[in-house]
């Protein structure tokens, strides 16, 4: 029984990471209100999750704290450029409906561009809280990691969108579910994204990358 409430347990390893998920997960709700913060929140995000992968966890509302603080300015104007971007290519999209008769080609297009930005978003929200580098820089190491890293890009674009994919899917799972995303998903996907990049931290941070340049 004195075994059972022994911090190295397992069992209770496992408790302290929901817990520390579910409170992550309602600062980012609550950080994400004001909609213009989503940008510093996800940036948070990352720091939490990979603060709690790396061993290097402080106190998870110290360090989503400092985050958030730390990367406000880089990770707003990422997000404000997203959202126009999102908007453009929402109007896109509508004009080639109504008047490209549907064009594939030009549709095509659109898909490819947002893919291209999703990418470079799921790369460069991580790095942003990691390390300190300007916005363009941020950019440029997230397009080398995304080709050179391929297989770990995938699997952070679709965590990324996982919340949208499974609403497209069915919106009655997405309902369904609705309180996982609440309590813990969003957590849940910043620590899945932070697993995927703990290799590639440890490879840039050992070796200095490759092409990729650092600045901690």
């Amino acid at each position: 029984m004195k075994n059972l409430f022994n911090l190295d347990n397992p069992f209770v390893q496992f408790l302290s990471r929901v817990g520390d998920l579910i409170i992550v997960n309602t600062l980012f709700l609550l950080c994400c209100v004001p909609v213009v913060t989503v940008g510093a929140s996800v940036a948070a995000l990352h720091k939490v999750s990979q603060a709690i992968i790396l061993d290097e966890d402080n106190g998870t509302v110290r360090t989503f704290f400092r985050g958030f603080r730390d990367n406000f300015r880089q990770a707003t104007a990422l997000w404000l450029m997203m959202l126009l971007f999102a908007a453009a290519m929402v109007c896109n999209w509508f004009l080639i409906l109504g008047f490209a008769g549907g064009s594939v080609v030009l549709k095509a297009v659109v898909l490819v561009f947002s893919a291209v930005v999703l990418v470079l978003a799921a790369w460069m929200f991580p790095l942003m809280a990691r390390y300190h580098n300007s916005l363009r820089q941020h950019a440029n190491n997230a397009l080398i990691l995304a080709v050179v890293k391929l297989p770990r890009t995938v699997g952070l674009v679709v965590l990324l969108a996982l919340p949208a994919i499974v609403a497209v899917v069915s919106i009655q799972t997405f309902l369904t579910t609705l309180v996982f995303w609440i309590t813990v998903g969003f957590g849940f996907i910043g620590y899945g994204s932070a697993a995927l990049v703990r290799p590639v931290l440890k490879e840039l941070e050992d070796a200095d990358g490759k092409g990729v340049q650092v600045m901690t």
